[in-house]
């Protein structure tokens, strides 16, 4: 790399290069140990320089022939970065910069997982996953997504790209990573980014259409009434923004189906989903280790009229109390996957927006894209949930002969590419097939299956993110929105007026018919035609109750669920005690909608509290040893998810073992089937997770007790309830008195580095500490070991100084910066910290050479 004190880098050539190095790998350590020792003596001698030397220089100048006018780049003790810059192309330079000295391995790792390219930088431990992605062509619809870019949006992307390569080269070393790998960084490519960029659709998408999948082969195997029953886009859960509620199914009869007749002779026939190697996958992909976390999020609004005074907005301040303050406030929290370094990079940029007036953009940017993701312009704020509508339909091909399959055009042939996937000592191949609506993401008994999804379709995708920047009003944003090539998200709005709004971004499949859940025949008719109109996406402005909130649940009814579809909405319970919690105040402050992100309560879990508590009561079930301890936490009154409470582990692990017995499914290890309690996964030969509607089904079989939905190993429900009982007492008591199994104990976060997953010695220097956290699934704060609120924010527009941020991790992605876990305490504790900088300490000026 360049010395730090040379004032003009090495340019980057056309081409990939590998920072000036050509496209040489090295070979990749033989063996974790290696890479243990490596930091291991990285606090004294030879160790710590080399570590020391891929860290940023903080203060200095830079030359460079890439910018038009001076940029500086300022930060505070935190590390939180402000750019200067007197255009949108230079400021996109300057986050590029920061981009490419704090984070460039984490934009590494993004770009070559979408790729399929993973396995030529760590090894063939990450094959399968490249197979999984080299799949759907990424690489060359990122290319075909850049070259169908406008000129300005190309120029945005350009210099974004120059500056992350010049901030690569002004480092004295390799970042930290490649030097325990023993390779060096290939050069940023203005394409990248939306490989990146699809690499997010991934984690919030199923990208091979595997809940059809799993929905298919349910169908198959249960009469059409039982599907529907099992299968709902409403739940009693449901918070609807319009207030519908949807008619629940009833339970089907003896006559119709009867889970104690269902033999296990159907065992055999699976529907399995190749998960991509943990060791080095960034991003929610990998950390679904609970069933019932789902990559997701909460946001919320209040519109001017429910807003506190300025004086009341933060506790502890003076900040002019009485004086009147009316404002719209969001409230965004995203939930994915955790990870070191954290997934977002929070920043701040003066610039002028695409329209060309002068802003100051607050809020979090990705690490190899060049805009403002989530936060505020001064003028609008907004935040996203993931909208769990139906974007992908699976299609079962009409075969016509070996490798020919009809269309309503006529016969086609299939494609078949093979691919190379090269890893350090060797190589593999692998043949893919593609029909004209998307490639084959199964073959059964000698069926194949393709996924028509917008994530294969380069025309869906583009750069009109960055004109969210440039809105000044609800509906200007909203209209920008609906023209954004992204992932389809429940986006929430506010605006200085005080007013609120939601829609939904992204492209959204115009189809023929009603969105479907099971596979079907497109062999006579195509079932898309394009995608909606602006004027056709659903949207809520102004509305009357001055509040908005979602969470992964049924926004709407009617022509919402035409339109959008169910990609299985969460079941709402978050949503409800959201909406409830924001009609219980008439006045609301940024720490007032801080406490609903932190909220713990466990409502939903009262009703589990319940029936544990009926089963323990008394009766021929009830097993007399259960003690009387385990009695009075089920009698407990208050029920929170906190992490000293033993009523809400000793809730949840009951909940658990019941939802096991029914379903045949253990919900706390990625759904997979109970070998020792079958139940209806086990019973119809599903082998993995199917996305039925677990909670209302379970709730409503328990309180109907019907004996022929009662699984065939069990007398009656009380039994069931009651093996679960004791079966709850015996987990929780395994190797500790259940008075210390606190919920505490089973959320302990792990927040790891993709290197120490795959060398654990790593883990004390790398990885985040392994506190206890609050929060669960069901509830607003939604928390897991290695998932949950990948950041915090409550803003409002032109406010920003009252507003509220948080996030598990710094900007910076090296261990030894005093910035590589800033943030985290306040993440935890869920303390009220500023979302603008403090004082500058350090600044950086970047200088146009002519």
């Amino acid at each position: 790399m360049s010395s730090p004190a040379s004032e003009t880098n090495k340019q980057p050539a056309d081409g990939r290069q590998s920072s000036g190095r050509g496209r040489k790998v090295r070979k990749v350590a033989k063996n974790g140990a290696l890479a243990a020792c490596f930091l291991a003596i990285g606090t004294t001698g030879i160790g710590t320089w080399k570590l020391r030397s891929s860290l940023p220089v903080l203060t200095g100048e830079h030359r460079t022939a890439h910018v038009e006018q001076s940029i500086k780049l300022e930060r505070d003790a935190m590390g939180v970065p402000t750019i200067h810059a007197q255009s949108r192309e230079d400021a996109a330079y300057g986050l590029g910069y920061l981009h490419g000295q704090d984070r460039f391995f984490q934009m590494d790792l993004l770009r070559r997982m979408t790729a399929g390219r993973l396995s030529e930088l760590v090894g063939k431990a990450a094959v399968g996953s490249d197979k999984r992605f080299r799949k759907h062509r990424f690489g060359q619809m990122a290319k075909e997504i850049y070259d169908d870019l406008s000129v300005d949006q190309k120029l945005l992307v350009d210099a974004y790209s120059k500056g992350v390569n010049e901030g690569l080269h002004r480092l004295e070393d390799e970042p930290f990573e490649y030097q325990v790998l023993q390779s060096v960084p290939e050069d940023w490519q203005p394409s990248d980014s939306f490989l990146v960029m699809l690499t997010m659709l991934c984690d919030l998408q199923p990208m091979d259409g595997t809940v059809e999948q799993g929905l298919t082969l349910l169908h198959e195997k249960v009469p059409e009434q039982v599907f529907k029953y099992l299968v709902r886009s409403g739940s009693r859960w449901d918070a609807a923004i319009d207030g519908s509620e949807m008619e629940m199914p009833e339970i089907p009869g003896e006559e119709i189906w009867s889970m104690r007749q269902v033999s296990d002779e159907s065992e055999g026939s699976t529907v399995r989903t190749e998960l991509p190697s943990e060791d080095f996958v960034w991003g929610s992909l990998a950390h679904q280790e609970d069933l019932e976390f789902r990559v997701g999020s909460n946001n919320w609004a209040v519109s001017a009229e429910f807003s506190s005074q300025l004086g009341e907005a933060r506790l502890g301040e003076d900040q002019g109390q009485g004086v009147e303050s009316k404002r719209a406030i969001l409230a965004s929290d995203m939930h994915l996957g955790l990870n070191v370094p954290t997934i977002w990079y929070r920043a701040v940029m003066h610039t002028p927006s695409v329209d060309g007036e002068q802003r100051r953009l607050v809020g979090v940017t990705l690490p190899g894209t060049p805009v403002l993701i989530e936060g505020s312009n001064g003028s609008v704020a907004w935040g996203f949930t993931n909208s769990y509508g139906d974007y992908g339909d699976l299609i079962e091909l009409k075969m016509v002969g070996e490798n020919s399959y009809a269309t309503p055009s006529g016969v086609r042939e299939l494609e078949k590419v093979t691919e190379t996937f090269q890893y350090s000592g060797g190589s593999e191949e692998a043949t893919f097939e593609w029909s004209v609506w998307g490639p084959v993401v199964e073959e059964r008994e000698g069926r194949r299956f393709v996924h028509r999804w917008v994530g294969n379709d380069s025309n869906a995708f583009n750069l009109n993110i960055v004109q969210m920047e440039s809105a000044d009003t609800i509906e200007e944003l909203a209209q920008i929105v609906h023209q954004v090539g992204m992932p389809n998200q429940n986006v929430m709005m506010v605006d200085s007026k005080g007013d609120i709004g939601w829609t939904v971004s992204g492209r959204i499949p115009k189809r023929k018919g009603e969105p479907a859940l099971i596979a079907a025949d497109w062999s006579q008719e195509e079932g898309w035609d394009g995608y909606l109109e602006s004027d056709e996406v659903p949207k809520v402005l102004r509305p009357e109750s001055g509040r908005l909130w979602t969470a992964n649940n049924r926004i709407m009814g009617g022509e919402y669920l035409k339109k959008v579809g169910d990609g299985r909405f969460d079941p709402g319970a978050r949503a409800k005690q959201i909406r409830d919690r924001l009609f219980e105040k008439k006045s609301f402050s940024e720490c007032d909608l801080l406490a609903i992100q932190l909220d713990d309560e466990a409502r939903m879990m009262k009703v589990w509290q319940g029936w544990l508590r009926e089963s323990i009561a008394g009766g021929s079930e009830v097993s007399p040893e259960i003690s009387q301890e385990m009695r009075g936490y089920a009698e407990q009154e208050e029920l929170r998810a906190s992490t000293d409470s033993v009523a809400y582990r000793v809730v949840h692990e009951f909940r658990s073992q019941v939802l096991g017995r029914i379903f045949g499914v253990d919900v706390s290890r990625r759904g997979t089937v109970d070998s020792k309690k079958r139940g209806l996964a086990g019973r119809l030969g599903i082998t993995r997770s199917f996305a039925i509607s677990y909670e209302d089904v379970a709730e409503e079989l328990i309180e109907q007790k019907p004996l022929h939905w009662l699984p065939a190993e069990y007398e009656s429900w009380e039994a069931l309830l009651a093996d679960a009982a004791k079966q709850t007492q015996e987990e929780l008591t395994k190797d500790q008195p259940l008075s210390q199994a606190t919920w505490g104990k089973r959320n302990q976060a792990a927040i790891r580095h993709p290197l120490s997953r795959a060398v654990p010695a790593l883990g004390v220097l790398l990885d985040m500490p392994a506190v206890e956290l609050p929060g669960d699934s069901h509830l607003p704060r939604v928390q897991s070991p290695s998932a949950g609120a990948s950041q915090r924010m409550v803003v409002s527009p032109g406010k920003e100084e009252l507003g509220i941020y948080h996030q598990p991790g710094g900007a910076s992605g090296h261990p030894l910066s005093d910035y590589y876990r800033a943030g985290f305490d306040d993440w935890v504790q869920g303390n009220a910290s500023s979302m603008l900088p403090g004082s500058t300490v350090h600044t950086i000026e970047i200088i146009p050479v002519r």
